[in-house]
């Protein structure tokens, strides 16, 4: 019997390690500063925390992954990844669920219902997909590893255990992107405390399973980022003029005249300053006019790339809804 004992105990060891303490971080310098200055700083416990880093895990994949972001594609592989049949319909079938929400979200904040569906789309696909990393994990790894973002990281480290203590979760339990983004909006935890919102009045704000709170911290988001009601995204446009597209690509802002001295051909042209994009299509540059509404969208993810999928995703959910609706009456 004590034998079948001793022997349990060791097939524990090895095949439960999470189980026992890894202390990998905790014996850093670097983490021990960061666990002085939470507990100067914001009045943490020492041991509190000291109990949570030596759970956390070496995740190196995670730095492998923030230097490979899907943003460093051309845009014909991006898009291809980012706009497909399955988005667009599943897009509409959210829409249909929650419309009674994502109407109340569209008076309220004055986003419209398709951008805020395409971003839940392109970030988690609908909540399917909304991250299989532990996120103190994530942001302990990226805070404390070998990447020139290090500094960022710490500080959302810093902010995702504030938010812990704010709204009692169990930071160990917490789980979201490689990045540490949480949710189904995938709001990395600054944005989270700044921007969440509980949209549904349960009185807790939940941003993994509540989807009211969900479409409404989006739009909370991009009209605090400074949404424009009613005003454009992005048009297609025509660059025509050879000797000014390189100066026209590296201008963040270009007025009209300019625009039409380099032989632009815009479809909505009703604005002084637009910034033109630049894309990688499959048989070569498409270019678009930005308009203010498109860099709002930029304030969720820095990249054109982004900011176009989720334009172009509402684009043809939205056209899709329509036509749905269309032929319900017929």
């Amino acid at each position: 019997m004590n034998m079948l004992r001793r022997l349990l105990v060791v097939l524990l060891i090895f095949c439960c390690p999470v189980a026992f303490a890894d202390n990998t971080f905790t014996k850093r310098h670097d983490v021990q500063n960061f666990i002085k200055s939470m507990v100067k700083k914001h009045h943490f416990k020492e041991k509190e925390l000291v109990a949570i880093f030596s759970k956390v895990k070496e995740r190196p994949q995670v730095l492998s992954s923030l230097k490979a972001p899907a943003e460093q594609k051309p845009w014909y592989t991006y898009q291809m990844l980012l706009i497909t049949e399955w988005r667009i319909r599943e897009g509409v079938a959210f829409w249909n669920k929650y419309q009674d929400v994502l109407e109340r979200a569209e008076k309220t904040y004055g986003v419209p219902a398709s951008i805020i569906v395409a971003t839940i789309g392109i970030e988690t696909k609908y909540g399917k997909n909304t991250g299989n990393y532990p996120v103190i994990d994530a942001l302990t790894n990226i805070a404390f590893g070998n990447s020139p973002r290090a500094p960022f990281f710490r500080h959302e480290l810093e902010e995702f255990l504030l938010l812990s203590r704010e709204q009692h979760l169990d930071p160990l339990k917490v789980m979201g992107s490689y990045a540490g983004a949480i949710g189904q909006p995938q709001f990395m935890p600054s944005s989270y405390r700044r921007y969440a919102i509980n949209f549904s009045g349960s009185g807790k704000i939940d941003l993994s399973h509540n989807v009211p709170d969900v479409i409404g911290s989006i739009a909370n988001y991009y009209r605090l980022h400074g949404w424009q009601t009613n005003e454009p995204v992005t048009m297609p446009a025509s660059i025509n003029g050879g000797r000014y597209q390189i100066r026209l690509t590296n201008t963040h802002t270009i007025s009209k005249p300019e625009l039409l001295e380099a032989g632009a051909t815009p479809l909505y042209f009703d604005y002084s300053k637009y910034k033109v994009i630049q894309l990688q299509g499959y048989y070569g540059h498409e270019y678009w006019l930005g308009y203010h509404n498109f860099d709002v969208i930029k304030q969720y993810n820095s990249s054109d790339l982004y900011a176009m999928a989720v334009y172009q995703l509402s684009y043809y959910i939205a056209a899709l809804k329509e036509k749905s609706n269309n032929v319900a009456w017929i």
